[in-house]
């Protein structure tokens, strides 16, 4: 089955200005479609790609690529697999020279230009400032959405889940987006940090291969960037973690003295923990058979001890059992080598070693724990429930429960759970993002962070 790719390419190089003002990135704007070696030898090519659309207003358009052109190379990179269009020569910036070598019509063409940068983001309601913070040796890209007053603003930090995606000029319709949005209409000066490696970020690691420990130290980076903007109210600034965000919300917060954190969709347990739990209660609500549920869990008992606990990487347990292989692609996206959930398996063992309950009793500020009553990644409400005990234990009164009626781990309203495992497991939920998204939560948000701002 023919996969159309989408070539959104990233460029990891040292190009800023004493200002550590960042080059903008540049998306190529075309889907490509692999070839069949029969096809290319049919066109006398050994390797090639052919394009299935080019979107106006990006660099492939302007420089005249053609729907059904074969791309033979970019920059003289030959495209012999799809894995080549992610080469870091190809990741490239606006104004940066491109060179394409398509076959059209039977006929060899150089067309050859200036990349066009990605558009920014922008608004009619409020203030879109783009910026940029030092981290390790590069430096990376900062997005603060304000009300367009000069005024000291209560702050909101925004730490994203797992994914290695980009949070910069989001789908409209993203529930993030929504998110950050409302609660600017609130009054909030909301503050968005690429993690490292990502967007326009330059010069940082990539954040495929990092550790949990180091994109904990670039959000705590942003966090003094965002104290040092002159419109924040340094009384009154908050962590907004979402999923992975909010486990690694209390370890940012660590030293750094905010007002309160809102944490949603997180495990207080350890990673092995709360994966194993989650593929016993998942899998058979996503439609796997419970014979063949129990005999993989049998294996992921030994799987993720291994790999969590004793540090042995997915290709040696592939190694030792087949078996294996099967598991990791199927439920936790395997590709080969040191790949485990999307990124280098470091990043899973290091989280593994974190003592989240000492974490939590450790922080000092306000808490609000947010527990999505449909949300399937958090499974239940024990975590949330446990997050308020553990807080309250060593700082009474500090945290609070929140119960987000019908909401999932996406801010999409469901009913019921069954609801929600019915979408993910038909594949429909992002169609619902335009339409099912819950703006309650943001009014809940709101009304939580009014009620433990400092007031002077």
């Amino acid at each position: 089955m023919v996969k159309y790719l989408l070539t959104l390419l990233l460029l990891i190089s040292s190009l800023y200005t004493s200002a550590q003002e960042l080059k903008r990135l540049s998306s190529k704007g075309i889907q490509l479609a692999p070839l069949s070696s029969e096809q290319l030898a049919s066109m006398n090519l050994t390797a090639g790609m052919r394009v299935h659309k080019v979107i106006p207003g990006f660099t492939a358009a302007e420089i005249g690529i053609k729907d059904g052109d074969v791309i033979i190379s970019i920059n003289d990179a030959v495209l012999e697999t799809p894995q080549k269009l992610f080469l870091p020569e190809l990741n490239l910036r606006g104004g940066d020279v491109i060179k394409y070598e398509v076959l059209r019509n039977n006929e060899k063409l150089t067309l050859q230009g200036k990349c066009i940068a990605n558009p920014i983001e922008t608004s009619e309601k409020f203030n879109v400032e783009y910026g940029s913070f030092p981290f390790e040796n590069g430096y990376i890209r900062s997005i603060y959405l304000k009300p367009k007053d000069k005024k000291k603003k209560p702050a909101i930090l925004f730490i994203p889940g797992y994914p290695c995606s980009s949070v910069d000029n989001l789908w409209v319709h993203h529930p993030y987006k929504k998110l950050i949005y409302g609660l600017a209409e609130k009054g909030y000066l909301v503050m968005r940090a690429e993690k490292p490696g990502v967007g326009d970020c330059t010069n940082t690691p990539d954040c495929a291969t990092i550790d949990f420990h180091t994109e904990v130290a670039s959000f705590k980076a942003a966090l003094q960037e965002l104290k040092k903007h002159p419109e924040v109210d340094t009384n009154n600034i908050f962590i907004f973690g979402h999923s992975m965000g909010g486990i690694e919300a209390p370890l940012v917060a660590s030293g750094n003295s905010i007002r309160g954190i809102i944490a949603m969709g997180i495990t207080v347990k350890p990673w092995l923990e709360y994966l194993t739990e989650m593929l016993r209660v998942q899998n058979p609500n996503l439609g796997m058979d419970y014979l063949q549920l129990e005999k993989d869990m049998r294996l992921y008992e030994t799987l993720l001890y291994e790999l969590l606990v004793v540090k042995k990487t997915p290709l040696e347990m592939v190694q030792k059992n087949p078996d294996y292989a099967r598991i990791l692609k199927r439920d936790f996206n395997y590709t080969g080598g040191d790949d485990f959930l999307t990124r280098n398996i470091i990043f899973s063992q290091s989280l593994n070693d974190i003592n989240m309950i000492e974490a939590w009793a450790n922080t000092e500020c306000k808490v609000l724990s947010a527990w999505g009553e449909t949300d399937i990644q958090t499974i239940n409400d024990f975590s949330h429930r446990e997050l308020v005990k553990i807080v309250n234990q060593y700082h009474p009164g500090n945290a609070t429960f929140l119960i987000l009626e019908g909401t999932d781990h996406n801010f999409v309203s469901f009913p019921t759970m069954e609801e929600s495992y019915k979408a993910n497991r038909e594949g429909t939920l992002v169609s619902m993002y335009p339409t099912k998204f819950n703006n309650k939560v943001v009014d809940e948000f709101d009304k939580w962070i009014r009620s433990v701002m400092v007031n002077k």
